[in-house]
């Protein structure tokens, strides 16, 4: 059995995910400047990857049909854990609006902490395959439809009100990717979509408004400030476009093959905030160029095509939704990420897959790439059948 795990094992992928691992931590290095000081996220993201790895092989060799027999649980971890953060994270940081992290230790000198929303998008994408693949075709039924609407939307709404509005958003995606996925909706993704288009019409109208009546209480101020550096640049002011001008002049200035390691000018001198998280993509176009930004997006898509094609060829429902959201889950916030940074999108905090710095974003996709690698082991069919 093991042997024949071992020889079905997607080594190419493994592979791939070693080297954009292993390149975002010299990256993290770059941005937070290494080279002529010490640097803690460089040193705890050389702790989080071979922690990671080890939660890979976990994912990778728990069979998945083993895994899911525990969805129920499995959301209810989720839904706790989501909970947790707005209760028992508000306890860290009582001056904040935002709590979106657990700590372990004391307020005062906490010694880890993790990100629950992160982790939801892979145990909503395990619930979501276990409970669309158990119920099959009765899936489609009004009852369940709604059931499935009531399960998502409550991990969606408790990160929302975080506030992580992107979190909520990705979460979102990949539920109904995977719901997608699953041929769940049918007719009535129709008439949901007649519904919604006037609603977002109204949306779209109120929020042009000088003052919004729905959309001011749905999203918050800096939010606004953020969507609005997208659609009326003009009517902001520097400070609020301050993240994306830096992070435009660093790509730039990179032009086709970069100014080379640690020679970024924006990087070394530290003038684009978050450049080891939320903005690292900015920091390898400006060091490595064009050639540089096009090889990582090319070996993310190659991640990503080879998550889609063990879904092709998953031998049952349940492994073709945990790849294909999977897939999903590396392909939203890649694109995301890329389009905030390319000021295409409104900033917002989604990190790129395996490059930017944190534990709970690496983890989770780490532990996503397992589970495709583990649906790939039980492969029995060729994708063509």
């Amino acid at each position: 059995m093991l042997r024949r795990q071992y020889a079905s094992f997607d080594y190419y992928l493994l592979a791939a995910m070693l080297v954009m691992m292993v390149f975002g931590l010299i990256m993290i290095g770059s941005a937070t400047r290494v080279n002529i000081m010490p640097s803690g996220p460089f040193n705890n993201q050389l702790v989080f990857i071979p922690l990671g790895l080890v939660l890979f092989f976990f994912a990778a060799f728990i069979d998945y049909h083993f895994i899911a027999r525990f969805y129920v649980m499995i959301y209810v971890l989720c839904v706790g854990l989501l909970v947790g953060t707005l209760v028992y994270g508000a306890v860290f940081t009582p001056d904040a609006n935002v709590h979106r992290w657990i700590f372990i230790g004391s307020p005062e000198n906490p010694i880890v902490g993790m990100q629950p929303s992160e982790f939801a998008k892979v145990l909503m994408i395990i619930f979501l395959a276990k409970v669309v693949d158990k119920y099959g075709a009765a899936i489609n039924s009004f009852k369940m439809l709604m059931f499935l609407a009531g399960s998502i939307a409550v991990p969606v709404v408790l990160i929302m009100v975080q506030p992580s509005l992107s979190a909520s958003l990705v979460v979102l995606l990949i539920c109904l990717a995977v719901l997608f996925a699953g041929n769940v909706g049918g007719k009535h993704a129709m008439y949901t979509m007649i519904l919604l288009t006037p609603i977002a019409a109204f949306l779209a109208y109120d929020f042009n408004r000088e003052e919004p009546f729905v959309i001011g209480h749905l999203i918050h101020d800096y939010q606004m400030r953020r969507i609005e550096t997208i659609l009326n640049p003009e009517a902001v002011d520097i400070d609020a476009r301050f993240q994306i001008e830096r992070s435009m002049a660093a790509i730039g200035s990179g032009q086709l093959l970069g100014k080379g390691l640690y020679q970024g000018t924006i990087t070394q001198t530290a003038r684009l905030p978050h450049a080891e998280t939320d903005f690292i993509i900015s920091i390898i176009g400006e060091e490595f160029g064009f050639v540089g930004l096009m090889a990582v997006l090319v070996l993310m898509l190659f991640i990503i095509a080879r998550c889609m094609i063990i879904a092709a060829t998953a031998p049952d429902v349940l492994g073709r939704l945990i790849a294909t959201g999977v897939a999903m889950k590396l392909a939203f916030q890649s694109f995301i990420n890329v389009g905030v940074v390319t000021e295409l999108l409104p900033n917002t905090g989604v990190p790129f897959p395996f490059l930017s710095y944190g534990g709970s974003s690496l983890w989770t996709s780490i532990i996503a790439v397992g589970l495709a690698v583990n649906v790939h082991m039980s492969k029995s069919k060729s994708m063509f059948e």
